[in-house]
């Protein structure tokens, strides 16, 4: 026995060593090496015209840690000296990107890349910034340079053709680390999910489609509106999110587990509006390529007669221009070089945009007068909010799922149960909220009334129309403090005789 459970010891060891340190060609965090900074550096690039007002003391940064109230610890930099250092963050992304001295660009651009997120809380700091930051950190730590670089190109130059025939071979591990934390991402999310009872209803959803929050989505608004789509929706990502670290290893799951999340991070730039996230996220899949992969796809771009080389040629074009410079000049100090040259011109360009207009002729731009309809806007107190908006939407259908109405209909046939439903916007007070049944003459059939609660966002309002209905057209209405929200029609068909005896009427 003593023998046995050794035996599974040094088994489960020597598991984990291989899968931590099994080594293959880093291909997949070379892919991750140039997509991920390039889609980080869309938002900080458009950021660089105005450091001076978010990043420096001369503006108004806002903290992480002052959110949370822990004061400023980072420095507020003065703006020529926070200039040259996001200039010197960009030229180092972009030197992780073309693989030149790419080990010493992260550990540059990593710190910088942090900082500049923390120190502009409201606007930098997201989700994304997040994910990335940890991912440059891996990046900084791993061998993603040694191929498909400009290190690579000009290793290759030195040591010779012959030397160079086998691509290097390196420990996964930075690999693993990254495709552990996705794992855990979508695990954490899928936790936090469970614990959100609308979520599975898709309220959250619903608001988050309808909102222009991020940018235009469009497809969003219209699926907003069908609510089947939502729920099923909710249950899929869920499962997905909780069998992710399940079958990312897997040989067939791995495909499935990464085409499910590739998909669904492509619908969120229409559905809710995102458009760096998705890209953050689905560019750190490529970390799970392993060596197998590419040599499977290199086959096949072969057999479909792609341009491979063409791919290269920028690479091998810029590592001309590097290897060109003075002999007595080592590449370290080369980089030091430019570098310098690009915080030189950062602050020169600072001085030049003037964000404030320090150096016109007519001296700084002056405070633009608010228009004092504004400004009483603000200072007194919020206007009283109308009763009807308070509510999102009324409609009337027949299927209720995970608590939320699954069909719109105006037709019901003798017998059916009519089933009203109204949602609330949040956050709202205690309501008392009514259904009201009317004729065409607007004369009453039926009043159902409730509390729906401040934690509550919908109503249910079930309808027995064999009580009390005869065949014929008719309203619902929902009314809220005896004021009218809003009312949709229906049609009843068939015939009263067919049907046995009703059931006094339930209406809550």
């Amino acid at each position: 026995m003593a023998s046995s459970a050794g035996s599974r010891s040094q088994t489960l060891i020597s598991g984990l060593r291989d899968f931590f340190y099994d080594e293959q060609v880093p291909y997949g965090m070379a892919l991750v090496r140039m997509f991920l900074p390039a889609v980080a550096l869309i938002p900080m690039t458009r950021r660089f015209f105005r450091v001076r007002e978010i990043f420096s003391a001369d503006g108004a940064p806002q903290q992480l840690a002052e959110l949370f109230g822990h004061g400023t610890p980072l420095p507020e930099l003065s703006p020529v000296l926070a200039s040259a250092l996001y200039g010197l963050m960009l030229f180092a992304m972009v030197c992780g990107i073309l693989g030149f001295r790419t080990r010493m660009s992260f550990m540059v651009a990593t710190p910088l890349y942090v900082y500049f997120n923390m120190l502009d809380a409201v606007g930098t700091m997201t989700k994304y910034s997040v994910i990335a930051s940890h991912v440059l950190l891996i990046l900084s730590l791993s061998n993603c340079g040694a191929v498909w670089s400009v290190d690579a190109v000009l290793r290759r130059w030195r040591e010779g053709a012959a030397a160079t025939a086998i691509p290097p071979r390196f420990p996964v591990w930075p690999a693993r680390l990254l495709q552990l934390l996705f794992c855990f991402v979508y695990f954490g999310a899928a936790i936090t999910k469970i614990q959100t009872p609308e979520f599975f209803s898709g309220e959250q959803m619903r608001y988050w489609m309808f909102s222009n929050w991020n940018y235009p989505n469009p497809l969003g608004e219209t699926m907003a509106t069908w609510t089947s789509i939502l729920l099923i929706s909710g249950y899929i990502t869920v499962v997905w999110e909780i069998t992710f670290p399940f079958l990312a290893w897997r040989p067939v799951g791995r495909y499935f587990a990464l085409g499910i999340g590739a998909i669904f991070h492509f619908l969120t730039i229409f559905e809710l509006g995102l458009l760096i996230f998705p890209f953050i996220c689905t560019s750190c899949y490529l970390a799970f390529l392993m060596e197998k992969d590419i040599v499977h796809l290199r086959r096949f771009l072969k057999s479909v007669r792609f341009p491979m080389g063409a791919i290269g040629r920028p690479r091998i074009a810029l590592a001309r221009l590097i290897h060109a410079r003075p002999a007595a000049l080592p590449l370290p100090a080369f980089w030091a070089l430019l570098a310098l040259v690009v915080v030189v011109i950062s602050a020169e360009a600072d001085y030049r945009i003037d964000v404030y207009g320090l150096r016109r002729n007519g001296g700084p731009l002056p405070l633009q007068k608010m228009d004092p309809t504004v400004a009483r806007t603000l200072i007194n107190s919020q206007r009283p909010l109308r009763e009807k908006d308070k509510f999102f939407s009324f409609d009337i259908g027949s299927m209720i799922m995970a608590g939320q109405l699954a069909n719109r209909r105006q037709e019901f046939e003798y017998g059916d149960v009519v089933i009203a439903q109204c949602n609330i916007n949040p956050p709202h007070e205690d309501l008392w909220v009514e259904c009201v049944i009317e004729d065409e003459e607007q004369r009453i059939i039926d009043v159902a009334g409730q509390f729906v609660t401040r934690d509550q966002l919908y109503a249910n309002f079930p309808y027995q129309t064999g009580n009390k209905l005869v065949p014929g057209k008719y309203w619902v209405v929902l009314k809220s403090s005896g004021q009218e929200i809003a009312r949709r029609p229906f049609a009843l068909t068939g015939d009263p005789e067919s049907l046995p005896p009703m059931s006094p009427m339930l209406t809550n």
